[in-house]
C-alpha cells in the first residue's frame, strides 16, 4: 500500500493552474455588485398584463403588485396579472404610490385620483373637491417634524397638498412657472438649510425654504428643462438630490457640489431619463437605479452599468422602477417597460452575468481571475469575434483586432503559468493559432511557432513542467495535436493511430508515487498517456464510454487516489483511476445523472463541491456519506446562458464558480446564498357560486346552485412556478389533497350541511404559509327534510316493481348505446393522439419538423438493423438574425424564419426530411443523396432565401437576409454515424459562417 504522502503528491499537477488556484494570501475579491448584471424575471400579455405599456408599478401593503397603464389598473396575485373591470378607474393611469402607512394611491391622467385601503377603491375628482383632475405624480413628504405630507403634482395646477382628507392648492403655486410640475422632494441639510424641491415639465427644478418663495435653482452645467424625478438620499453631511432631466441626463446635488452623468460624456446611452430608486447595499453603501429610454441603469460607488435587452429585459425601455422590501429582508426591483413587466431581486440571486462578450458569435472560451498586484483581482475574458476583455479597478478594457490590439479577435486560451524562473507570465491563445505573451501595460507580443496557420486553428491549452532539470512548455492545439519547446527546440508529438485531426483541448500534469512526472491530454480520439517520447491512445479498449473528450480535473477521492474527471461529448463525465499510470482504470457510471450529455468539466472548490458544466445548465454535487447530492442550475436560475463552452471554466480563491458560455460570462457566488424562512400570503382571491362573485364569508349556497368556484394565491416574489396548494373540504374528505400548482377549486351537487374549506400553501423553497379556512354551508332542498324522506320511502316500495322492470329494459338499450358511443370515441381518441403525435413532431412557428423529428429519423437508420445507407445532412444558420432581431423586433424576427422555412420547404425534394434544429438553425436530411448533390440543393437554398422579400410586421417595408450552409455527407449504420454526420455538418457550417458567410461550405472544405 502506498505511503499518503506518496499519495498526495498525485495531486500535484500544474495544467489546471487556469480553471483551479492553490490557496494564495487573501485578496479582496473582485466586486460582483459592480461587475454583475442582475438576472430579470419577465411577465407580458401572455401572463394577463394589458398590451399597452406600463408606466409605473407599486406592491401594496399585501403584497400584491400593480401596475399602472393606459389601460387603467392591473393587479398580479403571484400567478396572473388581472386589469381591473370599473368603470370608474378604467381611465389612462400614470402614477401609483404606496404611503408611509401602507395605502395605495393612484394618479390618472384626466380623472383624478383613486385610494385603495385593502378591499376597494375609492375615486377622488371634482366632484369630491379635487382642484384638478390632471395628476401626474403623487408623493409622499416626511417633514421636519416628522409628520407627512402626501402631494399630488398636476399637469395645470401646479402642487395640491392633502390636508384631514381634503385636498388643497399649494399657496405657492402662482410661483412656479405655468405648465406641469412633475417631481417633488425635501431635502433638510443641501443649501445649509430644509428646502422643497420642484421638477418642472418645461422650466428646470425650482425650490424653497420655510416662509420663502420658490426660486430657479442656476448653477453651471446644470440646464435641464424638464425635470423627470428628483430623489432625497443620505443623511446630515451625506445627503444629496438626485435629478434625472428628460433628454439632458443625471444629476446629484449635495454638499461636495454637483456632479453629473450623461451621454455626451460617455456615461450613458441615452439622456432620455425617468425614473429614481435607490437599494441599500450589505455593505452600508447603497445603489441608485434610473430608468431609462436605452435600458436599466446602475450607479454604483460612481460607476455606471446600463442593463437592456441583451441582459434579459422585456425592452430597452423602462419607464418607472418599484423598489420594495420583501417580508424577507430582499430587495425586490418591478420595473415598468414598454413590453410588460420586469423583476429582480438585488444582491439575493447566487448567479450573476459578468460579460456578454462573444453572445453575438459563439460565446466565451477563455477566462481567468488572477491577483490585479494591489491586493484585489482582475479578469480576463476571450471571446468568439470580441477579442480580450480585461475588468480591472471597476472598469472595462477591451483588446481587439479593430483597436490594433490583437491580431486576432477570437480567444480560445487564457493561461497563467510559470516561466523558468518561477515567475507567473500570461499566455493568449487565438483563432489562426496565434501565440502571445502578455506583458505590464498590458502589452501583447507575438510568439513565433511552428504549427499551421489558418483559420480552423486555434491554441487550446499550454502547460509548463521541469523535467531533469529542462524547462518545457507544452501547447496543445485545435487542428495539430502536441508541441513542446525545450531548450529553443520545437518537437511535434502525435500517436502513431491518431487518425487526421488530433484536436487536443486540455494538457495534465500528475506527479506519481514514484514522483516522476507524467502528462495526459484530452483529446478528440481518446485520453493520451505521454511515454517517453510517445503518446499513446487510450480509448473503448481501457473501457471508455466515448472518445470524444472536451475536458479533464484530477481529483482525489475518499480514499485519496487521483481520480481524472472527463468531460464527453456524448457520455457526460467519465472517471478514471489514475494511480498507476500505466494501467488506468474506468471507474463505474454511479454519479446522478448530468443535465445533459456534454459535460466540458469537472472543477471542485475548497470545501469539496464539484462543478460539471454541460450543454442544458451546471450540475454541482455536493459529497454525502454515500455518494453525491446533486443540484442543476440553468437560466431560471440567473446564468446568462444554459450551454457552456470549452476551456472557459475556472474557480477563485473564494470559491466562486465562473463560466464562459454561448451568451457570455456567468459566475456563481455560494456566499450570496439567501436562506428564505418567511411565510408568504395565503390570499382568498374570489368566490363565485354558478359563475357569480361573492363578498360575504361564510359561504351560503342557496339549494338551487349548481357550483362553487374558489380561488386562492400565493404572494411569493420569486419562482412563483413553484407554489404548491392543498386543500380540504372537511365534512366531505377524509384528508387533504396531494400537493399540486392548482389555486382554485370548484364543487358541484354538495349535499346540504356545513363544511369548512381548509386551503394551505407553500412556496418554493417549503415555507409553509398560514392556511385559509372558508366556511361553507350548503342549504336543502325541501324535499331533502325528514318529513319528505318518509314520503319517499313509501313511493318508493310502491314504484319499485314497475321500476325493475323498466330499469331492465332500459339497460338494455343503455347497453346498446354504450356501446356505440364507445367505438364513436375510440375513433375520436385515435384521431386526437395521431394529431398531438404530428403536433410533437412539428416546430409550431415555422410548420417544420422539429429537432426531435429530425434526431429520431436519423436513429430509426441505424437502430433497425438496415444496411448503411448514404445519407447528406445540410445544416443552414440565419445571417446576422439577432442583430436583425435586435433592430427590427421578434415579431419581425418570427416573420423571417418562417420566410426562410418556406423557402427550404418550396426548394427541397419530395423525399428530404426540412427541419427547424433550434433558433435560426436549420437542418435538411436527404436520404440516398451524395455530396455534390447536396452542395447544389444548399446553393438554391441560399439564392432562394437570398432573393426572398421578407416583409417586416406593422410596416409597409421589407427586408433581404442571407443565409450561411454546411454540408456533409456519410453512410449510416450506426449511432456514431449519425453523430458524426451531426459534427461534420456543424463544422461545415462553421466554417461557411467564419469564411464570411451567404455562402455554403463542405465537411471537405474544412482545412
Amino acid at each position: 500500500m502506498a505511503k499518503p504522502a506518496a499519495l498526495f503528491s498525485t495531486l500535484l499537477f500544474l495544467a489546471g493552474s487556469a480553471m483551479a488556484t492553490a490557496p494564495v494570501p487573501a485578496t479582496r475579491p473582485l466586486d460582483l455588485v459592480a461587475l454583475g448584471a442582475p438576472t430579470f424575471t419577465n411577465f407580458t400579455s401572455r401572463d394577463g398584463l394589458p398590451d399597452s405599456v406600463i408606466v409605473s408599478i407599486q406592491t401594496d401593503r399585501d403584497g400584491f403588485v400593480w401596475v399602472a397603464s393606459p389601460d387603467g389598473l392591473s393587479r398580479y396575485d403571484g400567478r396572473r396579472w388581472t386589469t381591473l373591470t370599473d368603470p370608474e378607474l378604467a381611465s389612462s393611469a400614470v402614477h401609483l404610490l404606496r404611503d408611509h402607512e401602507g395605502t395605495l394611491w393612484a394618479a390618472f391622467r384626466d380623472n383624478g385620483i383613486a385610494r385603495y385601503d385593502g378591499r376597494r377603491w375609492e375615486v377622488e375628482n371634482r366632484g369630491t373637491g379635487l382642484p384638478s383632475q390632471q395628476i401626474r405624480r403623487l408623493v409622499d413628504i416626511r417633514n421636519s417634524d416628522d409628520s407627512w405630507t402626501l402631494w399630488a403634482l398636476t399637469w395645470d395646477q401646479g402642487l395640491l397638498r392633502r390636508e384631514n382628507g381634503r385636498w388643497h392648492a399649494d399657496a405657492g403655486n402662482a410661483q412656479l412657472p405655468h405648465g406641469a410640475v412633475i417631481s417633488f422632494a425635501r431635502t433638510s441639510h443641501i443649501g445649509g438649510t430644509e428646502r422643497q424641491w420642484a421638477g418642472t415639465g418645461n422650466d428646470g427644478l425650482w425650490y424653497r425654504s420655510p416662509g420663502q418663495a420658490w426660486t430657479k435653482f442656476r448653477q453651471a452645467d446644470f440646464d435641464p428643462a424638464q425635470i423627470e424625478y428628483v430623489l432625497q438620499t443620505g443623511k446630515a453631511e451625506q445627503e444629496a438630490l438626485w435629478v434625472s432631466g428628460f433628454g439632458s441626463g443625471l444629476w446629484r446635488l449635495s454638499q461636495a457640489g454637483l456632479r453629473k452623468w450623461s451621454r455626451e460624456l460617455g456615461d450613458f446611452p441615452s439622456n432620455d431619463l425617468y425614473d429614481i430608486a435607490e437599494t441599500p447595499q450589505s455593505d452600508g453603501e447603497s445603489t441608485i437605479w434610473v430608468s431609462s429610454r436605452a435600458g436599466l441603469i446602475r450607479i454604483y460607488h460612481d460607476q455606471v452599468q446600463v442593463f437592456d435587452r441583451r441582459h434579459g429585459l422585456p425592452s430597452n425601455v423602462v419607464r418607472e422602477i418599484g423598489a420594495w422590501r420583501s417580508p424577507n429582508d430582499d430587495n425586490v426591483l418591478w420595473l415598468a417597460t414598454e413590453s410588460g413587466v420586469s423583476r429582480t431581486l438585488v444582491g439575493a440571486n447566487q448567479w450573476l452575468t459578468a460579460s456578454l462578450m462573444g453572445a453575438q458569435a459563439t460565446g466565451v472560451f477563455a477566462l481567468l481571475v488572477e491577483p490585479d498586484g494591489r491586493n484585489g483581482e482582475r479578469l480576463w475574458v476571450g471571446a468568439s469575434d470580441d477579442g480580450l476583455g480585461l475588468y480591472e479597478n471597476g472598469r472595462w478594457r477591451y483588446f481587439t483586432q479593430a483597436n490594433g490590439a490583437l491580431p486576432e479577435s477570437t480567444v480560445r486560451m487564457i493561461r497563467s503559468v510559470p516561466d523558468k524562473d518561477g515567475t507567473p507570465v500570461l499566455w493568449i491563445g487565438l483563432r489562426f493559432g496565434h501565440l502571445l505573451r502578455v506583458g505590464d501595460g498590458p502589452t501583447f507580443t507575438p510568439v513565433s511557432v511552428p504549427w499551421p496557420q489558418h483559420v480552423g486553428q486555434a491554441l487550446l491549452d499550454l502547460l509548463t513542467r521541469t523535467v531533469d532539470g529542462h524547462y518545457e512548455q507544452w501547447f496543445a492545439t485545435r487542428q495539430s495535436g502536441t508541441y513542446r519547446l525545450r531548450d529553443g527546440r520545437w518537437t511535434a508529438l502525435r500517436p502513431s493511430n491518431a487518425a487526421g485531426q488530433w484536436r487536443v483541448n486540455r494538457l495534465l500534469e500528475q506527479i506519481d508515487a514514484s514522483g516522476r512526472s507524467q502528462l495526459w491530454a484530452i483529446s478528440n480520439q481518446g485520453l493520451a498517456r505521454l511515454d517517453g517520447e510517445t503518446w499513446t491512445l487510450l480509448g473503448r479498449d481501457v473501457g471508455l464510454p466515448d472518445t470524444d473528450l472536451i475536458g479533464g480535473h484530477i481529483l482525489p477521492d475518499a480514499q485519496q487516489r487521483p481520480i481524472l474527471w472527463i468531460g464527453t461529448s456524448y457520455a457526460a463525465i467519465a472517471r478514471v483511476d489514475i494511480s498507476n499510470p500505466a494501467h488506468p482504470a474506468v471507474l463505474p457510471d454511479n454519479l446522478p445523472p448530468a443535465p445533459d450529455q456534454t459535460a466540458y468539466s469537472a472543477l471542485p472548490d475548497s470545501k469539496g463541491r464539484i462543478y460539471i458544466c454541460t450543454n442544458n445548465g451546471v450540475q454541482r454535487l455536493t459529497p454525502t456519506g454515500n455518494g453525491y447530492a446533486t443540484q442543476v442550475f440553468t437560466r431560471r436560475d440567473g446564468m446568462v446562458h444554459d450551454e457552456c463552452n470549452t476551456n472557459s471554466q475556472f474557480i477563485d480563491t473564494h470559491d466562486r464558480f465562473w463560466t464562459g458560455t454561448l451568451g457570455g460570462v456567468t459566475v456563481f457566488d455560494p456566499e450570496r446564498a439567501t436562506t428564505d424562512q418567511v411565510a408568504k400570503p395565503l390570499k382568498l382571491m374570489d368566490v363565485r357560486i354558478d359563475g357569480r362573485s361573492i363578498r360575504a364569508h361564510p359561504v351560503h349556497v342557496s339549494p338551487a346552485a349548481r357550483d362553487v368556484h374558489i380561488e386562492y394565491a400565493l404572494l411569493s416574489w420569486q419562482r412563483e412556478n413553484e407554489s404548491r396548494f392543498r386543500t380540504q373540504l372537511i365534512g366531505y374528505e377524509d384528508k387533504p389533497g396531494q400537493w399540486t400548482a392548482q389555486n382554485s377549486r370548484t364543487f358541484n351537487s354538495l349535499p346540504p350541511g356545513d363544511y369548512l374549506l381548509r386551503i394551505e400553501a407553500r412556496d418554493y423553497a417549503g415555507n409553509l404559509s398560514t392556511p385559509v379556512a372558508l366556511p361553507i354551508t350548503v342549504s336543502a332542498q325541501w324535499w331533502q327534510h325528514p318529513v319528505a324522506r318518509t314520503a319517499f320511502a313509501g313511493l318508493v316500495v310502491l314504484l319499485g316493481y314497475a321500476v325493475m322492470r323498466w330499469r331492465t329494459r332500459a339497460l338494455q338499450t343503455q347497453r346498446r348505446d354504450l356501446e356505440q358511443r364507445v367505438a364513436a370515441r375510440t375513433l375520436e381518441l385515435h384521431q386526437a393522439n395521431a394529431r398531438l403525435l404530428d403536433l410533437s413532431y412539428r416546430d409550431a412557428l415555422t410548420g417544420l419538423a422539429n429537432r426531435r423529428r429530425l434526431l429520431e429519423t436519423l436513429e430509426q437508420q441505424w437502430s433497425t438493423g438496415n444496411d448503411a445507407a448514404l445519407f447528406t445532412m445540410i445544416f443552414v444558420d440565419v445571417d446576422h438574425f439577432k442583430d436583425y432581431n435586435d433592430e427590427h423586433g421578434h415579431p419581425a424576427g418570427d416573420e423571417a424564419l418562417r420566410c426562410v422555412a418556406s423557402a427550404l420547404r418550396d426548394g427541397a425534394p419530395r423525399d428530404a426530411l426540412v427541419s427547424r434544429y433550434g433558433g435560426e438553425e436549420f437542418a435538411c436530411l436527404l436520404p440516398q443523396t451524395d455530396i455534390a448533390q447536396g452542395v447544389a440543393l444548399a446553393e438554391r437554398f441560399r439564392v432562394a432565401v437570398e432573393n426572398c422579400d421578407v416583409p417586416v410586421p406593422g410596416t409597409a417595408d421589407t427586408r433581404r437576409l442571407t443565409i450561411s450552409a454546411g454540408v456533409a455527407s456519410r453512410r449510416i449504420g450506426t449511432s456514431a454515424d449519425a453523430q458524426q454526420l451531426l459534427r461534420d455538418a456543424d463544422i461545415a457550417l462553421y466554417h461557411a459562417k467564419h469564411a464570411g458567410r451567404n455562402r455554403v461550405c463542405t465537411a471537405v472544405d474544412v482545412p
